[in-house]
């Protein structure tokens, strides 16, 4: 299935090619397969060039089950957050991206990520900005005209996202890297806050 909706949220392919084709190399057998079909992405295609979000968040949880079958459902979402943070490293996109973001100050480099997440799809609104403790705040949130096309969907698996943080900004930073805490989120999760704190 392909979006080509301008009401519709979608993520590109990059993100599916970091997640399928890199954190899941190896690990598809038939039954796999065939649940991800039906959840809209056929491995025996090229990847499209944008899915819908529902997809990709269908897509996520059944890669999270396969990866982590004995977590719960958060930390196994955090853990595959951070799998796509790694895998997206390997894509052309996303080695461009982190050389260029290693070459800025930590700081910069962080401001720079939240605007670089918009890059994955259309559908998210990205801010930043460093407290005065030297925290560092990071927001997403669904873009208002996507919200209807979601249905039942959460906008933003907040934990998910925040393995996607953490592993970026180790990417970035280095392993000792802090990590980023959920600050909260709104009831459907249109709308998640992250903080880094600089000291703990």
């Amino acid at each position: 299935m392909s979006a080509t909706s301008q009401s519709e949220p979608v993520v590109f392919s990059q993100l599916f090619e970091a997640l399928v084709m890199h954190a899941m190399r190896g690990k598809f057998d038939p039954d796999a397969v065939r649940r991800l079909e039906a959840a809209g992405i056929d491995l025996s295609r090229p990847l499209l060039v944008a899915y819908p979000l529902t997809v990709w968040y269908d897509v996520v949880w059944i890669c999270a089950q396969l990866l982590f079958p004995h977590l719960p459902r958060n930390e196994a979402m955090h853990a595959t957050g951070r799998k796509v943070a790694e895998g997206y490293s390997h894509t052309t996109m996303g080695k461009a991206l982190f050389e260029g973001l290693r070459k800025m100050g930590w700081q910069r480099a962080l401001a720079q990520l939240a605007r670089s997440l918009k890059t994955g799809g259309n559908f998210l609104s990205a801010q930043s900005h460093e407290l005065p403790n030297g925290d560092l705040e990071i927001t997403l949130e669904i873009l208002p005209e996507f919200v209807p096309a979601l249905a039942t969907h959460p906008g933003i698996d907040a934990s998910f996202m925040r393995g996607f943080l953490d592993a970026s900004a180790e990417f970035i930073r280095g392993p000792k890297s802090p990590h980023f805490a959920l600050m909260g989120t709104d009831p459907s999760s249109r709308r998640a806050t992250f903080l880094l704190r600089e000291k703990s």
